[in-house]
C-alpha cells in the first residue's frame, strides 16, 4: 500500500512541477507586450498619418540619401493619398523644399525614377537627422526628423545624386498605382527650392 500512496505522490508531485514550468515558459506573454504588436518603421525612414480636412494622406518611410554634408540627395519614401480629393503634400527641410502632388486614392513612390526629387543641398552629415523637418497640407502641418543616409547600405547606394547634378526642375508625371488607371490622372512630384 505504501508504494502505490508513494507512486501517486510522486505523480501528483512531477504534474505540478511541470505545470509550473509550463506556467514559468509562457507566463512572459501574460505581463509582457510583444514587441510585434507595436507600429514603428521597420526600415531607415520615418512614417507619420496626416488628416486634411478629414481626408487621410500617410507618408511612409520617407528619407533623403546624400553622400554627404552640402551635397545634394535624393528623397526616397512613398505619400498615400486614402482621402476622396487630391492633395499636394509640401515638404521642408532646413532650407530645402519640395512638392509630392498625390491624386485622391492613389500613392506616389518617390524610389521611382519617374517620381525622382533631389535637393540640392543635404546641411548635415549621413547618419544624422535634420531637425524640425516639416510636412504640409494647407492648414495641417507634420512636424518630423528627415533621417539622413548614404551608400553604405548596398541598397541604398544607387540613389546617391551625382555631384554635379543640381535640384531637378518641373514636373514628374508616374502612373497611377490602383485598378483605376484610366480613370485618375497620373501623380506627379515636383521639387521647390
Amino acid at each position: 500500500m505504501k508504494n502505490a500512496a508513494s507512486k501517486t505522490v510522486r505523480r501528483a508531485g512531477a504534474t505540478v512541477a511541470l505545470a509550473g514550468a509550463l506556467l514559468a515558459t509562457t507566463g512572459c506573454g501574460y505581463i509582457y507586450e510583444q514587441p510585434t504588436t507595436f507600429m514603428y518603421d521597420a526600415s531607415d525612414g520615418v512614417s507619420f498619418t496626416m488628416f486634411p480636412k478629414g481626408q487621410r494622406v500617410d507618408v511612409r518611410n520617407i528619407m533623403v540619401i546624400s553622400a554627404g554634408k552640402d551635397q545634394p540627395g535624393r528623397v526616397l519614401g512613398t505619400v498615400y493619398n486614402l482621402g476622396e480629393e487630391d492633395q499636394t503634400v509640401s515638404f521642408k527641410m532646413g532650407d530645402q523644399s519640395f512638392d509630392v502632388k498625390v491624386p485622391a486614392g492613389q500613392h506616389v513612390i518617390l524610389d521611382d525614377d519617374a517620381n525622382e526629387i533631389v535637393v540640392d543641398n543635404v546641411s548635415v552629415h549621413p547618419g544624422e537627422m535634420i531637425q524640425g523637418s516639416q510636412a504640409m497640407i494647407g492648414e495641417t502641418t507634420e512636424a518630423f526628423n528627415m533621417p539622413i543616409l548614404d551608400g553604405t547600405l548596398e541598397e541604398y547606394e544607387p540613389y546617391i545624386p551625382n555631384a554635379a547634378s543640381s535640384t531637378t526642375e518641373g514636373q514628374f508625371e508616374s502612373e497611377p498605382n490602383t485598378k483605376e488607371d484610366a480613370a485618375v490622372a497620373p501623380a506627379t512630384a515636383s521639387p521647390r527650392s
